[in-house]
């Protein structure tokens, strides 16, 4: 990958587990799919987060948690790697991350679907008896 200026989120979207890159720069990884960034000056620093677009080619725009993980100040290059996350990986981001508009949303969903499969097995153990 090619080194780019980091700079910060619009302050809207602070907060947020996103990182915003130009289509070009994104591997073939869709808008608005989950990856792990790696900073490949040190690849023990990594980070997972939602990827959306900007026009502006020559940056990556992040958060403040995630320049931390990355280690990488504003202003600085940042080389660094793309892979997009399996089923799995994206399942267990979507229930750890520290961003409470996606991990509430996701332990209900996952309480839902519990939910769900043991009112299914108690219909079906109810029609046996």
């Amino acid at each position: 990958m090619p080194q780019l200026e980091v700079k910060g989120l619009d302050r809207s979207e602070w907060g947020s587990s996103i990182v915003r890159l130009h289509q070009s720069h994104r591997s073939g990884i869709e808008r608005y799919d989950v990856a792990r960034i790696t900073n490949t000056s040190d690849r023990s620093r990594s980070y997972d987060a939602v990827l959306l677009g900007h026009d502006d080619d020559s940056a990556i725009y992040m958060a403040f948690d995630t320049r931390q993980a990355l280690g990488v100040k504003k202003n600085a290059q940042l080389d660094f790697e793309l892979k997009a996350l399996g089923w799995f990986d994206k399942l267990r981001w979507y229930l750890r991350t520290p961003d409470p508009r996606i991990f509430i949303p996701a332990w209900l969903a996952i309480w839902s679907v519990g939910l769900g499969v043991v009112g299914i097995v108690l219909g079906v153990v109810s029609l046996f008896k």
